[in-house]
């Protein structure tokens, strides 16, 4: 968790539901909130007429969503945030929020180490969007996915997204992943069960 929950409430946070599909914001609206999930599952997307959608990061519980662009004064937000489920948010207004970070410093550390995460994300995954391999681009982000979960043996992270999920995530088509797959299967970097993917 980016902040306490009750220390969100404390500074006035309002908690709001989603439904599947439902914008959070849109791309081109003023960033006005600090956005925490409490439960749910949250994608930050573009749509391109005719490319379909480009899914730049997902978030889950206890994840905030799109934190950074509330400091960026006069840019407005590059995506869009939609609901992948029902989703309850906690709400915080900007300037609450620098309240809450003004009034501790540890609070304003775990802060920015979230931000420098996803920060490093990004150019580790831009990066392997440079190379013309769509296998090391898949497994650049099965890597990430995987990074946080304690136990790091071969095949002990259940992968939680769609082959149609993680084509959006890397930008290659479906069929592209599904081949890539197979062949990281046979290679025995992935195991699939019932259609379920583990790395």
């Amino acid at each position: 968790m980016v902040i306490r929950e009750d220390l969100l409430i404390t500074y006035g946070a309002e908690i709001i539901h989603l439904s599947p599909a439902e914008f959070l914001f849109e791309e081109k609206a003023g960033p006005a909130f600090y956005f925490q999930i409490k439960r749910g599952k949250v994608k930050l997307t573009n749509i391109k007429p005719g490319d379909g959608e480009f899914i730049q990061s997902i978030h889950d519980e206890g994840e905030s969503v799109g934190e950074v662009f509330l400091f960026c004064k006069h840019h407005r937000y590059p995506v869009n945030a939609v609901a992948m489920e029902d989703c309850t948010i906690l709400r915080l207004e900007h300037d609450k929020l620098l309240k809450l970070l003004e009034s501790d410093f540890e609070i304003q550390l775990q802060f920015l180490r979230s931000c420098a995460e996803r920060t490093y994300y990004s150019y580790v995954f831009l990066n392997s969007l440079t190379l013309e391999d769509a296998t090391h681009q898949l497994i650049t982000v099965l890597d990430h996915l995987k990074e946080d979960c304690e136990d790091k043996e071969t095949f002990s992270y259940r992968v939680p997204y769609t082959r149609k999920e993680l084509s959006s995530l890397t930008g290659l088509r479906i069929e592209t992943v599904i081949r890539i797959l197979k062949k990281l299967q046979k290679e025995q970097v992935v195991k699939i069960v019932r259609g379920r993917v583990y790395y």
